[in-house]
């Protein structure tokens, strides 16, 4: 049966999709080691079916309000965020010892959105707050200046965010299986479906911009490879997943993303089988295992779309390093944890800045 790092990860891997730089897990225990964010080669045994809860918190460095007000008046609004956090169901099925099917569903949070609005002062001296130009194609309800004296940027507190996000249907198919040197290669191939809501309004009553939606309203194919290679006590493990972003809600395109991952992983402590690290069906007398995992996830985005005009605060490169621990008992549950921070940044325009990542989540075998 595969391991707690094998359906955990894709899931995992899968479940973030609409956060900055994440990822979703799913786990099964057969006794072997592996990673918890990048995707495991190796997929689930006939018949085995696995469900998962899984949750990321992505924690970011937000502008104060002197960089809001100083930016404030520029075509493109600057927007800062507290935090994105994804909390996430997910289960999987083999259908055969080399080909899994899978689902996730996430629900998303954005916390504190804020940026600078103009606020006139009407004829009685009556303050009155401005809603945010429609930003390159973005809704808008009122606001465009009703008299009175010229406009003075201030910094609003905009809201949060949240709401069911874009579920994801996945299938994994290992085409490489060398039982002796331990070594396995998987295709995976999805689409994220357009399930995720797309009318949250802003603490003033006007629409949010499209990449602030917990959903996109796009129909996006994503392809991708994963690789596995078990050395005894030792898992390596690197995979990658292209998303292929299609225009969605309000004539918006949010971006192509790219994931890129590389783990190694090590069982720390309880049983373990040499030289069948990942064979299916494998049983120990203690089943209670502890891994140690260290990982290198990387994020890269496309600029945002709106209307046909590029959202140049959006977009970049990030890649986290995380270290990581998952326990199994029971052959049939399992836990992980992960914390990570960015070691490499380039985010595109002005943006805020994520300063760390949390990964947990809890998962069941049947």
């Amino acid at each position: 049966m595969k391991s707690p790092s094998t359906t955990f990860s894709l899931l995992f891997s899968l479940s973030f999709l609409p956060a900055f730089a994440d990822h979703p897990t799913l786990s099964l225990e057969d006794g072997s080691p592996g990673p918890i964010t990048t995707i495991s080669a190796v997929t689930l045994s006939e018949g085995a079916l696995s469900v998962a809860q899984v949750n990321q918190f992505i924690f970011f460095d937000g502008l104060s309000d002197a960089e809001l007000l100083a930016y404030s008046g520029r075509p493109d609004h600057v927007h800062s965020t507290d935090r994105v956090i994804s909390s996430s169901l997910n289960a999987a099925y083999g259908m055969n010892d080399d080909f899994t099917l899978g689902f996730s569903l996430p629900f998303l949070w954005r916390t504190n959105l804020r940026e600078a609005v103009e606020q006139r002062t009407g004829v009685n001296g009556v303050q009155t707050t401005l809603e945010p130009t429609p930003k390159h194609g973005g809704v808008s309800h009122g606001g465009g200046g009703h008299g009175g004296a010229p406009t003075r940027p201030v910094v609003e507190n905009v809201g949060d965010s949240d709401g069911l996000g874009d579920a994801t249907m996945y299938a994994q198919y290992r085409f490489l299986h060398d039982e002796g040197a331990d070594r396995h290669l998987s295709v995976i191939t999805g689409m994220k479906m357009p399930t995720g809501d797309t009318n949250v309004r802003a603490n003033e009553g006007y629409l949010l911009a499209a990449h602030h939606q917990p959903g996109s309203g796009s129909w996006d194919p994503m392809l991708g490879l994963a690789f596995t290679q078990g050395a005894g006590r030792w898992s390596f493990d690197a995979s990658t997943l292209y998303i292929f972003a299609n225009d969605g809600v309000r004539n918006s395109n949010l971006g192509d993303v790219f994931n890129y991952n590389a783990a190694v992983s090590y069982r720390l402590l309880g049983a373990h089988e040499e030289g069948v690290a990942h064979r299916e069906g494998v049983t120990h007398e203690h089943p209670t295992t502890l891994d140690l995992i260290l990982e290198a996830n990387g994020d890269f985005r496309d600029e945002v779309v709106e209307s046909n005009l590029i959202d140049p605060n959006t977009g970049g490169n990030v890649v986290f390093l995380s270290g990581g621990t998952r326990l199994a008992w029971g052959h049939s549950w399992a836990a992980t944890l992960s914390v990570g921070a960015p070691v490499l940044e380039d985010l595109n325009g002005i943006q805020s800045e994520p300063v760390m990542r949390l990964l947990f989540g809890v998962s069941k075998a049947f």
